[in-house]
């Protein structure tokens, strides 16, 4: 699919100043072909930012202030985090794709940073364990230490798997219409694969499900058991499927405002209007999957964390449409770096969210390793009420935006 011209130019500023984001301070800039040097989009760092300091909040606290979601069950705020992430995943690709940034090989290379950083947490943590349970090394007797019973797993293996599978359809769709249609066949296709495995078992859980079927299958031909180390495995790479629907959202979203973008007349309206009907599409679709099954009689389709299910997924990229339709036109004068007078609030956090990899990344791996040393600190740490938890998740996250200032100010860059 070709570039059309309305998602091939964004005009230069319109109705506001122009000033590069972390001009010569962390912002990223490139000149483009007319010689404009072409910054980062402010409003996306700072809801990257926004989304950091929630994440590394909830990831420190020991003892969370709400409850948690279940990976079959009940749907908790933190079942927002995920997919919020993938859709700021989405809007990156398609504003580097926009701008002729993105290859192959960056997308090859970057499902492989977060597939390797995801291994070697999952590593880590196993070798944690083993020391704990006082697992020997001795490979005649097939003892690693606790790598042999390693999970792959994590939302770092999900995100690589979103990251490749986004970077496919980036081959394909490349206008607003184009990454539309993909979003809509990557809900059908997803949606039906649960659909069809709800009709074969009965209700999504951890014994009924793409993933459960493929390997219990699989086993039964080879006449084996199925084993739940490569059924968790299995179980991760379809999670990762299903976060690539929300990418795809953020990229359709991204062409949206880019067509919205490519006139001069009513660029706040337009970039309003086609926020809003991005909105529409993802929340129609959401509906769509969660109620299409009780045609035939079945029960609806359940938002499920353990697969990030469309219901759930579209529902987050239908509530991250709107917010940009907020924070788009009020921070950015376009989509080449340039601000508002609000852009200044806005730096802080977009600081922060230029080091989202760094700080959710190593909070999560500290929070893993903690949990499985046996006696858990984080256990011990909990048993003292929510208010010494809150003070502990507020630090930190604290602590990481005043490291994010500190590098933006400076002109340093803190990405792994």
């Amino acid at each position: 699919m070709t570039n059309t011209s309305a998602t091939t130019r964004v005009l230069g500023t319109v109705g506001g100043r122009s000033r590069g984001a972390g001009r010569g301070r962390g912002g990223s800039h490139r000149a483009s072909r007319g010689g404009r040097r072409i910054g980062r989009v402010v409003s996306l760092d700072a809801a990257r930012g926004l989304l950091v300091l929630a994440t590394v909040f909830w990831l420190a606290a020991p003892r969370r202030p709400f409850p948690a979601s279940e990976p079959w069950g009940a749907i908790g705020l933190d079942a927002i985090a995920l997919p919020a992430f993938a859709v700021i995943l989405g809007c990156s690709f398609a504003m580097a794709q926009h701008r002729h940034w993105t290859s192959g090989g960056r997308v090859v290379r970057r499902t492989l940073v977060l597939l390797l950083l995801g291994l070697l947490l999952a590593a880590a943590a196993a070798l944690v364990a083993g020391a704990a349970a006082g697992i020997p090394f001795d490979a005649e007797a097939g003892a690693l230490g606790g790598l042999e019973r390693i999970r792959v797993a994590g939302p770092l293996v999900q995100l690589a798997v979103a990251v490749a599978a986004l970077g496919f359809l980036g081959t394909l769709a490349r206008s607003w219409s184009g990454w539309a249609f993909a979003v809509a066949i990557a809900t059908a296709i997803g949606a039906g694969a649960l659909w069809l495995a709800t009709g074969l078992c009965g209700e999504l859980s951890d014994r009924c499900s793409p993933a459960t079927l493929v390997v219990t299958g699989v086993a039964d031909a080879a006449g084996a058991t199925a084993d739940p180390l490569i059924t968790a495995a299995v179980t991760t790479v379809v999670a990762g499927l299903g976060l690539a629907l929300p990418a795809a959202s953020g990229a359709a979203l991204v062409h949206a405002l880019l067509r919205a973008r490519s006139v001069t007349g009513h660029q706040r309206g337009r970039v309003i209007g086609y926020g809003l009907l991005a909105s529409l599409l993802f929340g129609v679709l959401g509906v769509l999957a969660y109620f299409t099954p009780t045609v035939w009689g079945q029960q609806p389709l359940q938002p499920a964390t353990a697969l990030w299910t469309p219901p759930l997924t579209l529902a987050v990229a239908a509530l991250a449409c709107l917010l940009a339709t907020a924070m788009h036109p009020s921070i950015d004068t376009d989509l080449r770096g340039g601000t508002t007078a609000l852009g200044v609030f806005a730096q802080p956090f977009a600081a922060l969210g230029r080091i989202s990899l760094l700080a959710v990344g190593t909070t999560l791996a500290a929070r893993t390793l903690l949990e499985a040393v046996s006696p858990s600190p984080v256990a011990a740490f909990a048993r003292l009420g929510d208010i010494p938890s809150i003070v502990l998740g507020c630090v930190v996250a604290a602590l990481w935006l005043a490291l994010a200032l500190w590098a933006d100010r400076s002109g340093r860059r803190l990405r792994p």
